[in-house]
């Protein structure tokens, strides 16, 4: 069929000649047909980003694009069904997406007071049971679980899922919420991307910055994986790193919880900083108190990620996380963004969830672990939910009292 597509590896006769064992598993995924079609759920800034890459490819997959929200479809519509990016002021749109609304099993979402702008639109299904093979998640960390139980019934352990977010322990939370069953769960893959992108507008984008993506599969926690269960992986792995636009490079995986970690440091203190005092990022640099700030709580931050038990035995991490390091790292981002205003300083003006317990919050729970207490990063966290939830009474959001879920 023509939405699928067999997973060959050339081969070259220049190169050694392969182990047995290889030549095996060549020929083991040669047997599998993989669907091609890409599923995207999240489609903000970095989800929209991708998206709009991925359809720039000059072959490329079928792309869904997955909303748990019935606004969402409308918005898509009303902005003329395509995402737009505008990269050096130059505005390019793409289209031929699919869509479909996602709701969770045995529920149904009550009709919205715009709904009325589609009567004369055909209407895409509420709910599919088509499985889902490919698999990309870009909503905040703090929406994960809830539109992942909006899925699950349509992933498999063939299925490969990629998530490319901000923070960490969100995988620690889908494995205990949604996949408990290491034998029944999809594959993983990570991803960190450092592009700037930001959204003026539902499905419209501004590429303000280039950057690169890194991504790693994760290994399972199953001994015995069979070839077929890597293979969407290794599709989807491929698919992204021969999409020019993203610049992504594939690594392995302790490589890219090293990269993980290092822009962890950076988010936990440029974010909650720049959204506590309401400033530009730029704003942080040549201020003597802000700069001791930043050495106090980078001191906390850098000693519970050198703590941390699946960095041990990696070469040189003391060096690679050094307090002076890490503060090098966030005064350079800092300066590079200097005229931008922080994720987490755009979600508290408006009134939106913040992403701080799986920043410095994540910080502070790993620090708990190796018995480190994070008190200064424990302060920050709540003064930014406290902000967080001024902000939002004085714009009648009522905010719920913890982001974070608990098991």
């Amino acid at each position: 069929p023509h939405d699928a597509v067999k997973d060959d590896d050339p081969a070259d006769s220049a190169l050694p000649k392969p182990s047995p064992l290889l030549l095996y598993r060549r020929s083991q995924r040669r047997t599998v047909n993989i669907p091609r079609r890409v599923y995207i759920l999240g489609v903000g800034s970095v989800g929209g980003f991708v998206a709009h890459s991925l359809a720039g490819l000059p072959q490329p997959p079928p792309i869904t694009l997955l909303f748990s929200q019935r606004r969402s479809l409308v918005d898509w519509y009303e902005q003329g069904e395509s995402v737009r990016l505008t990269t050096n002021g130059i505005l390019d749109a793409k289209s031929h997406f699919d869509v479909e609304q996602v709701q969770r099993p045995g529920r149904t979402e009550e009709p919205h007071e715009a709904d009325n702008g589609l009567n004369t639109l055909e209407k895409p299904s509420a709910s599919s049971d088509e499985i889902i093979h490919n698999l990309i998640v870009s909503v905040k960390a703090f929406n994960t679980v809830d539109a992942l139980k909006r899925v699950a019934h349509r992933l498999t352990p063939q299925s490969s899922i990629l998530f490319i977010q901000n923070g960490m322990g969100v995988i620690e939370e889908v494995n205990d919420l949604v996949f408990p069953d290491p034998v029944t769960r999809p594959q993983y893959v990570l991803g960190i991307t450092s592009h700037g992108v930001y959204r003026k507008q539902p499905f419209n984008l501004v590429h303000s910055g280039h950057g690169t993506t890194a991504l790693a599969i994760l290994p399972r926690d199953i001994e015995e994986v069979k070839p077929d269960f890597e293979s969407s992986a290794l599709y989807l792995l491929r698919t992204i790193t021969r999409t020019p636009a993203l610049a992504a490079v594939g690594f392995a995986p302790t490589d890219l919880l090293q990269l993980q970690m290092e822009k962890l440091a950076v988010n936990a203190i440029i974010n909650p900083l720049t959204a506590l005092m309401g400033c530009l990022n730029g704003d942080l640099l040549h201020r003597t108190s802000i700069s001791r700030v930043m050495r106090l709580l980078l001191a906390e931050i850098s000693i519970v990620i050198r703590s941390l038990p699946e960095l041990q035995g990696v070469p040189n991490v003391n060096t690679r996380f050094d307090i002076k390091r890490l503060e090098a790292q966030v005064l350079g981002i800092a300066e590079k963004t200097a005229s931008n205003k922080s994720s987490m300083l755009q979600d508290i003006s408006q009134g939106r969830l913040t992403e701080i317990e799986y920043i410095n919050g994540y910080i502070i729970r790993r620090g708990e672990e190796a018995g480190i207490r994070c008190v200064l990063n424990y302060m920050l966290m709540h003064l930014i939910k406290a902000k967080g939830r001024l902000e939002g009474e004085r714009q009648g959001v009522i905010l719920p009292l913890a982001s974070r879920v608990s098991g």
